[in-house]
């Protein structure tokens, strides 16, 4: 029998680590483990960083065969223990869905993203605990709006994307193997979108003054943003579809010293629009007079790499450049109105919201989605 989901990182035993590992390379076992650390909601250190699950490291030993590449330092995510409070509410479709991902899809990955090791999400308590390498071996710049602006570090991020929505380019197998996949119309995950979420942005709409002020500068409403993002997803479905990170902020990737970007954090990865991706990170990774000045460059760069990792049939940089004018929506609403100070720190939380509202104002995206109707 299974043993239960760990609670505290006492619980992170040899005999549970071996039973995850085990899942994804039989025959391995760790035999030791030492906890390094460990960080709750709200240790983080918020400038860089977002919390939705507690965060420990270890250090392993292995035995068995097969384990000689696996990496010894762990980064274990797993959920809250109970008596520590959060402004966070229930997540269960989130943390069931990145434990999917790393059991089921990032093993047959060629990007950079960091390695899983195994995981299991508990549907009657909605606990998690998730196995994945330290990245801090690796020396990574967690990339950060709080950053200057630095072009090499957004193509080096899209190289990675062009890479993943290539390899799942209009794939037969969301059909097949990959039935499972989410989209982004129905389904858990969107069901949390609707339930949860969108109160979150209600309450923070009531307790943060400048996100008030900034939907009125829109000239808009809380409720035409969330029926808007709606349009926009059932008008995404339409479109070719792909596999999605699904959350591509600017703080979800990283920069490696070989010149390599990464992408972090999987909860809502799904089956999407390419542009779901790419609007979002673009709007948030310069600051607004760099995004005016190089996104249709940007938007071009990726599309060559889309190409040239096999995508025969890419659509035009013009219909392309639509779809980024439409998709800002998303980043403004569910990205970073959603977003509360205790997660990501005061400064980058108003520039998201900053870099997000004006970029909806550029491209006149209010008045495409209404087009869409």
């Amino acid at each position: 029998m299974p043993q239960d989901i760990p609670v505290t990182p006492a619980d992170l035993t040899p005999s549970l680590l071996t039973e995850l590992v085990e899942t994804l390379r039989p025959g391995v076992r760790v035999e030791d483990v030492d906890v390094i650390s460990a960080k709750n909601y709200g240790d983080a250190d918020n400038t860089i960083s977002v919390s939705t699950s507690s965060q420990v490291k270890i250090r392993v030993r292995y035995g068995g065969s097969g384990a000689d590449s696996l990496p010894r330092d762990l980064l274990v995510k797993m959920s809250f223990p109970e008596i520590r409070g959060a402004s966070n509410p229930d997540l269960d479709a989130e943390f069931d869905n990145e434990v999917n991902f790393y059991n089921r899809i990032r093993p047959e990955l060629d990007i950079e993203t960091p390695l899983g090791l195994g995981g299991r999400f508990d549907p009657d308590s909605g606990r998690f605990v998730l196995l994945l390498e330290d990245l801090s071996v690796r020396s990574p710049h967690i990339n950060s709006m709080a950053d200057a602006d630095n072009l090499t570090i957004v193509e080096a991020c899209l190289d990675t994307y062009a890479k993943l929505h290539a390899g799942f380019w209009q794939s037969p197998r969301f059909q097949g193997d990959l039935a499972w996949v989410q989209n982004q119309v129905d389904g858990p995950l969107e069901d949390m979108f609707v339930r949860f979420i969108r109160d979150h942005i209600v309450k923070e709409l009531n307790r943060e003054a400048f996100k008030r002020e900034f939907v009125e500068e829109l000239g808009t409403t809380e409720e035409a943003l969330y029926t808007g993002c709606r349009v926009l997803k059932l008008h995404q479905a339409t479109l070719p579809q792909t596999f999605l990170h699904g959350d591509a902020h600017l703080a979800n990737t990283y920069y490696l010293p070989d010149g390599g970007g990464g992408l972090l954090d999987w909860q809502v990865s799904a089956r999407g629009y390419l542009m779901h991706d790419i609007g979002y990170f673009l709007q948030s990774a310069f600051s607004v007079e760099k995004r005016r000045k190089h996104e249709r460059d940007m938007l071009a760069y990726y599309r060559e790499q889309l190409c040239r990792n096999g995508v025969k049939d890419a659509p035009s940089l013009e219909a392309l450049w639509l779809e980024y004018r439409r998709s800002m929506i998303y980043g403004f609403y569910y990205g970073w109105l959603t977003a509360p100070r205790e997660n990501y720190g005061w400064e980058v939380m108003v520039l998201g919201n900053h870099r997000t509202k004006a970029a909806c104002q550029d491209h006149d995206t209010l008045q495409l989605i209404d087009a869409l109707r």
